[in-house]
């Protein structure tokens, strides 16, 4: 099967065998546009053609498929944070086609593929695949399919692929469930596994190959776009785990895993990841003096996860664990930082973003309502931000409990901010800025 790369210029009108059936509001559409954002150093990205918005998409997904009328357009990339044009040029779309366009980056500066098959066609109990390659860890990759329950050694080669290389003419299978597999080309060790992909529908899937940019390395993350705007997300079932504990106790602590200590972590700060395999494992943790703190507490690790153990004490004074999976997105135009109230004092608690020429009444970004050991995530585009910790009693009154100075989060790198009790603190408590 010959491979072409797609340039930003180049729009594919290999006429290619579609998915079946259409919306009612698609039914007299004559074209359709779709987008994916595989472009690390972008943010949240909008795509436009012409005055139509068809919606945007952070690293990783995927906007929603809308209906176009067969013409030219100019077609726009736009950072929707900042409202700076990424991309721009005029594209024709064709009647009765699907066009996927794939954000990408090369070199630190924009591209994208374009991607266009035939939107319905009859498909006997049959699905079409095409399949792109946007690793920049992996930029040769050999793909290999099997049947599900079956290895590696009865797989077929399904294709070859370079970096920003997508194939041109649909791959067709029978409808069911498949395991994929990915080696460096030419090896015979898969490098990633997904297993029970299950392809259900008569339709024409689209498979992006990327990296995954959170704290555990070298992974990939094997991506299935078909007309939602959502992506189903693969992971490789034979990737590692790992876990860190911060140990917000006004004491040292060491950590069990299984009655085996495998770390010590000193009061108020986060400690090393320790690696494992995915499973399920007792965690326990005890003084350095050997007193009980926490016992037994479930910790469950899937392959690929990253997690961090929030340990505080609860109204009663005894420890209690929360444990958050750790996000794996590339944190460069924006930051998803986790938020945790480990403040037991108070039934909520408010967070504010504050950025300059703004107060804590106009801030566009905060958490409300957080309470007492819950989490939640909060994308802030790159900005400097004043961090506020505020208690709304309940009659209404406000009390101002921490603020930090004006800063920007440094590009790449993962955050969690806590709110957590400290006796040293002007007002007892305080947030902490985690990496």
């Amino acid at each position: 099967m010959k491979l072409a790369y797609i340039s930003s210029l180049v729009l594919l009108t290999t006429m290619l065998a579609g998915c079946s059936g259409s919306s009612k509001d698609e039914a007299t559409a004559e074209s359709y546009l779709q987008f994916y954002n595989g472009a690390a150093i972008a943010g949240n990205t909008l795509l436009k053609a012409g005055d139509t918005s068809i919606g945007n998409a952070a690293y990783g997904d995927v906007s929603s498929l809308v209906a176009l009328e067969a013409d030219t357009y100019a077609v726009k990339f736009v950072d929707v944070a900042s409202t700076d044009d990424l991309l721009e040029e005029d594209v024709a779309l064709a009647k009765d086609m699907k066009t996927l366009f794939i954000l990408t980056q090369q070199d630190q500066q924009y591209d994208h593929l374009s991607l266009s098959f035939k939107r319905d066609a009859e498909l006997e109990d049959k699905f079409n695949l095409h399949i792109a390659n946007l690793s920049e860890q992996y930029p040769q990759l050999d793909i290999y399919i099997g049947a599900e329950n079956t290895s590696f050694s009865d797989a077929e080669l399904l294709e070859s692929l370079s970096l920003h290389e997508v194939t041109t003419e649909a791959k067709s299978r029978d409808l069911g469930k498949f395991n994929l597999f990915l080696t460096e080309a030419g090896q015979t060790t898969p490098i990633f596994t997904a297993q029970s992909v299950h392809f259900a529908y008569e339709n024409t899937y689209v498979m992006i190959v990327r990296d995954k940019h959170g704290p555990l390395a070298e992974q990939l993350s094997l991506d299935i776009v078909l007309n939602s705007s959502s992506v189903t997300a693969y992971n490789n079932v034979d990737a590692s785990a790992q876990f860190r504990l911060y140990n917000s106790l006004d004491k040292n602590i060491q950590l069990a895993l299984d009655n085996t200590i495998v770390a010590s972590v000193a009061a108020g700060q986060m400690g090393a990841y320790v690696s494992s395999e995915q499973g399920d494992y007792s965690l326990s943790v005890r003084t350095e003096n050997g007193d009980v703190l926490l016992n037994s507490a479930l910790l469950s690790l899937a392959a690929g996860d990253s997690k961090a153990v929030l340990l505080y004490n609860n109204e009663a004074q005894a420890a209690e664990a929360l444990t958050v999976l750790e996000r794996d997105t590339p944190q460069l135009q924006a930051h998803d930082v986790l938020v945790a109230n480990l403040v037991p004092d108070f039934t909520k608690l408010q967070f504010y973003f504050v950025r300059q020429n703004e107060t804590i009444s106009t801030a566009k970004y905060s958490i409300k309502n957080l309470e007492f050991k819950k989490q939640q995530s909060i994308n802030l585009p790159k900005d400097d931000y004043a961090i506020a910790l505020v208690q709304v009693a309940d009659n209404g009154s406000t009390t101002l409990l921490d603020k930090t100075p004006s800063m920007m989060l440094e590009p790449g790198v993962h955050y969690s901010l806590l709110a957590e009790k400290d006796d040293a603190a002007p007002s007892g408590y305080r947030l902490k800025l985690v990496q």
